[in-house]
């Protein structure tokens, strides 16, 4: 799998853009604010329907463009992906809202749409698929369990239609049993029929909870066997990286879908009085976490940052091997300032390990000097400059 060609319209820092793009290794380089990570937002925006960066649609519209009469102002991101069954077209355009008065307001709306065909935003996921580093993925290994959870979910979403939509309907339900038990914490419920009226989103919230679970469980063996190489080769470490999936409750050996919707069931009904005082679900696979050890060390909690950003570039790889295993196609690869805060020996193991003859790689850099003469000839260079893209 890989991108051909990206068009963007109005989108972030671009006013326009007609980008041809090769199968193998391209680097973005030029100074900060040009717009190289643009470019890498772009694509993952395509894959995921959602920016790496910022949480309201409507700040991807360049903050200068002008609407034409009757038209708000829009941002329009599109892109051809080739597949191992063809071509695929996908585009995506987020349109600012105008109130009554024509003043654009804090809203947007996202139209989508697959060969020219009008589609569901979830329907979009996984049809590209990309695996994104940033410098603030080192969030994934000392940050809060939302970035790991966020990760794993990321990573299965793209490989698994039926992940992603399960995952939407598990959050819609977590939020409408929250409601309930703060009104109920808030006693603006009669507290008669509680357990009525909770187990049947007991019931609606294990079955989803427990697919989401075991796909995890299973998604973190595969990782196991792909991760640890790929942390010796990138951090020069003999000592294999190692990931513990944390859940929060015990599984007593519990692996399957069924089997794991009948433990958050039965620990649903054993954690009620407490739900009901904080007003909030207290288990299942949103308040999960990952564990990261080398040699029976938490380098979450004690690595280095040399060693907390080998572990993340390690997870990102081990991410596109994964998508590669099971999809059989290789993901796109987007790597944002890769380079940075790592030694000269760690710098040498990175590029070594993203030297894949059959992997997509865009990569983004300020300059070129922490790149060998040798690499540099064997990859495409672009030059980007003020939201203009230069060959060379």
């Amino acid at each position: 799998m890989h991108v051909s060609q990206l068009s963007l319209r109005d989108f972030r820092n671009y006013q326009k853009l007609d980008l041809q793009t090769s199968p193998g290794i391209s680097l973005l380089y030029g100074p900060n604010a040009a717009g190289k990570t643009s470019v890498l937002e772009a694509l993952f925006y395509l894959a995921t329907t959602r920016s790496p960066r910022i949480s309201a649609d409507r700040e991807l519209v360049r903050w200068d463009a002008v609407g034409e009469a009757g038209v708000t102002p829009f941002a329009r991101v599109a892109a051809e992906v080739r597949r191992s069954t063809g071509k695929l077209r996908l585009e995506v355009i987020v349109q600012r809202r105008a109130d009554e008065d024509g003043q654009l307001t804090n809203t947007s709306q996202k139209l989508v749409r697959i060969d020219k065909r009008p589609a569901r935003a979830i329907d979009l996921v996984g049809q590209l698929r990309v695996v994104l580093f940033t410098p603030a993925d080192l969030a994934l290994v000392d940050g809060p369990p939302a970035e790991r959870r966020r990760y794993i979910d990321i990573t299965l979403s793209q490989l698994d239609p039926h992940y992603v939509r399960t995952l939407a309907q598990y959050q819609k339900i977590v939020q409408q049993r929250n409601s309930l038990l703060r009104s109920w914490r808030e006693r603006r419920r009669p507290l008669r029929g509680v357990d009525d009226e909770l187990g049947y989103w007991d019931q609606e919230l294990s079955a989803s909870g427990g697919y989401l679970l075991a796909e995890r469980l299973r998604a973190v063996t595969d990782l196991n066997a792909i991760v640890g190489p790929l942390f010796c080769a990138i951090s020069g470490d003999d000592a294999p990286l190692q990931i513990e999936y944390r859940p929060s409750l015990g599984l007593d050996g519990t692996c399957d879908a069924g089997g794991l919707a009948q433990r958050l069931t039965q620990e649903f009904r054993a954690t009620r009085p407490d739900e009901l005082a904080r007003g909030q679900t207290l288990i299942g696979p949103h308040r999960d976490d990952l564990g990261f050890a080398v040699a029976g060390i938490d380098l979450g909690r004690y690595g280095s940052r040399g060693q907390q950003r080998s572990i993340t570039l390690a997870l990102k790889l081990a991410e596109a091997d994964l998508m590669r295993q099971r999809s059989g196609e290789s993901p796109v690869l987007l790597l944002d300032d890769m380079l940075s805060e790592l030694d000269a020996r760690r710098r040498t193991h990175m590029l070594e390990a993203i030297r894949r003859p059959e992997q997509q790689t865009l990569i983004s850099a300020t300059d070129l000097s922490d790149f060998g003469a040798e690499f540099l000839e064997e990859i495409t260079r672009l030059r980007v400059e003020g939201g203009m893209i230069y060959p060379g």
